[in-house]
């Protein structure tokens, strides 16, 4: 360490934790907290098929063809904005 004029030592610098780390920490508490509180098993009926799993899974795969279907429609969006056919 070096000494500053008046004898002193120079204090170490302080760690700052990122933004990003904090949120995503806080994303995956909500995520665990999510999953622990709905392990009940239920059944999907998805046209002649019935499916038994935990209500998570259930509701993350309705989340994850939600995104792909934003997905799809926003690409669509976007290029019929820019002057393109969309598809």
């Amino acid at each position: 360490m070096t000494a500053r004029p008046d004898g002193a030592p120079k204090a170490p610098p302080s760690k700052k934790v990122p933004v990003k780390l904090i949120a995503a920490a806080v994303l995956v508490a909500l995520g665990l907290t999510f999953v622990l509180q709905n392990r009940q098993t239920v059944d999907i009926r998805v046209f002649t098929t019935t499916i038994t799993g935990p209500l998570w899974a259930a509701l993350a795969g309705v989340l994850v063809l939600g995104l792909l279907a934003g997905l799809l429609l926003g690409r669509g969006a976007h290029r019929a904005k820019r002057g393109q056919r969309p598809g």
